[in-house]
């Protein structure tokens, strides 16, 4: 790329620290007993949010944690998951945000890929027992005793706290809804005695904006889920009212419905907007469309957040027209949303902390994925992007895997530049975009892969009138072994979040794989073949395809 692109990165400015402690004080001392965090059985003001924060924060000191530390959270969407967000990011600690939907397959590959050195984690969650789905996840947990633990399957974790109580001797009890802790439990609340609110001010104090903040993750192209690592400096900065983002939650007086959860990159947006902003965030453990009319009605919400299928799931819901919903401005996309080819424009991504359309703080670059060379306008190639909201790296990976020689991170996602605005039109890679979480074909050809009788699997997504993409497979038996379509999904929803499972799934006979010319699979001639309907029957469920 041509060096003359280069330029020094630009930074929106701010008149505080740019980190959450100061952050957290400023929004304190502006909106104290505002609504900050509302469910519909719970409500946490700003300065509440300070307080039951402090609390774990002290705690978490007590029990050593630090700057660098990385946390685990894996906790519903709600006022505790705010509270442990914010506690870990005041001590300096790396809150690594663990998606609820894990399996306990999942839960054990991602706890062991990311360090985790301590788990916040719910005592039940969904309406299971957490207890028993770490027990499952984890081999050797089950059988330990109180104090550090020791288990080859997660070797730098070190404890699990449990929220609301717990009842294995492996599990330290937690309360972060301000109520007294468990009886006898070292890390009740008032039971840090070395810890006082004055070397809590000294640790966040030394909390820098270059310190990393967290970690969330989303699938790649790899069978591992991609850790994206984002700093203070850049996470704070980027919700910022003054950075154009069009984020609801930064903006004053703002009482926004969050549909995505606090887990993907929905939730850090909307709870560190609402610190500069005042704004209030309303949420539910879990997205249900009825609960949310009324939530939203409740609490005169001014305005929703997250994915457009989950959004558009509440419009066309049949008691939607029984509820006032008065106080919901109309939503407008952005300007440009659609190219004067129909395309639709890249509004931004895990990597970028959300949108990236403030061309002040981005650059955009088109190349040719083969040659590296600069296209123009118009012209089709892979995204390119740089700037100071773009992530600093990517978990257990080096800088030159992760950025080229100008800074620039390669999207894997092909599009084209009009008026200054990239527009969307595939991705360069196979991961499939699923309405709106990104899904790993080779993590659910493993999957499968790891049944005995299935001998062959090859994952991809086809185009859906509301998903965007859906997740399809074909499979091909073991020798003398017979696949049923609906059995085997099942089998997979135990393994994998709901959203990587296959919709569909079309058993093949060895003979029947297509195969180019090098004796490789052919997946470009499988999707035609799911494309000329050439599938089992549709998921349960799927109504569109009925």
């Amino acid at each position: 790329m041509d060096s003359s692109e280069r330029r020094a990165l630009r930074v929106p400015p701010l008149d505080h620290r740019a980190t959450v402690p100061a952050l957290l004080a400023r929004a304190v001392e502006r909106f104290g007993d505002d609504d900050y965090v509302v469910t519909p059985h719970d409500r946490l003001s700003f300065r509440s949010a300070e307080a039951r924060s402090a609390d774990l924060a002290r705690r978490l000191l007590a029990a050593g944690c630090g700057k660098g530390t990385r946390i685990g959270i894996i906790l519903p969407s709600g006022v505790e998951f705010a509270v442990a967000f914010l506690a870990a990011a005041r001590i300096g600690a790396v809150a690594m945000l663990l998606s609820t939907t894990y399996r306990p397959a999942e839960l054990a590959r991602v706890l062991r890929q990311s360090d985790t050195h301590l788990l916040l984690a719910p005592r039940r969650m969904l309406g299971r027992d957490y207890h028993a789905h770490l027990e499952e996840a984890l081999p050797g947990l089950a059988a330990h005793r109180a104090g550090p633990l020791r288990l080859p399957s997660a070797p730098y974790l070190r404890a699990v706290w449990m929220v609301g109580g717990a009842d294995r001797p492996w599990a330290v009890p937690v309360h972060l809804d301000g109520s007294p802790g468990a009886p006898g439990s070292p890390h009740s609340p008032g039971e840090a005695p070395d810890v006082d609110a004055e070397l809590l001010a000294g640790v966040e104090a030394e909390v820098s904006p270059a310190d990393l903040l967290l970690c969330i993750f989303t699938s790649g192209s790899t069978a591992d889920p991609k850790g994206v690592l984002h700093t203070h400096g850049a996470a704070v900065r980027k919700v910022h009212p003054s950075t154009g983002m069009g984020l609801a939650a930064s903006t004053p007086g703002e009482r926004v419905f969050s549909a995505m959860p606090f887990f993907w990159v929905g939730g850090p947006q909307v709870l560190l907007g609402a610190l500069h902003s005042g704004a209030a965030v309303i949420c539910q453990e879990r997205f249900e469309p009825e609960e949310a009319l009324e939530l939203i009605e409740r609490e005169r919400a001014t305005s929703a957040s997250g994915w457009a299928t989950v959004l558009e799931s509440l419009r066309a819901h049949p008691s939607a027209s029984r509820h006032d919903l008065s106080s919901m401005r109309a939503a407008e996309p952005p300007p440009g949303f659609v190219s004067s080819r129909g395309d639709t424009v890249n509004l931004g991504m895990t990597e970028t902390l959300g949108p990236h359309r403030n061309r002040d703080y981005f650059d955009y670059l088109v190349i040719d994925p083969v040659t590296g060379e600069v296209l123009p306008d118009g012209e089709v190639g892979e995204f390119c992007v740089r700037g100071f909201g773009l992530m600093a790296g990517l978990l257990k990976r080096e800088r030159e895997e992760t950025f080229d020689a100008g800074g620039y991170y390669h999207t894997g996602d092909l599009g084209y530049l009009e008026e200054g605005r990239i527009y969307f039109t595939g991705r360069r890679s196979e991961t499939i975009k699923s309405g709106g979480a990104n899904v790993s074909p080779l993590e659910v050809e493993s999957t499968l892969t790891g049944f005995p009788d299935v001998a062959q699997a090859f994952v991809m997504g086809v185009p859906h009138p509301t998903r965007g993409e859906e997740v399809v497979a074909l499979v091909v038996p073991a020798p003398g072994a017979t696949l049923d379509p609906d059995e085997l999904r099942a089998r997979v929803n135990t393994r994998l979040s709901a959203y990587k499972v296959p919709r569909r799934i079309l058993v093949l006979a060895a003979d029947q794989v297509p195969q180019l010319a090098t004796g490789k699979p052919d997946k470009r001639a499988m999707k035609a073949m799911v494309l000329d309907g050439e599938t089992s029957a549709p998921a349960p469920g799927d109504a569109s395809r009925r």
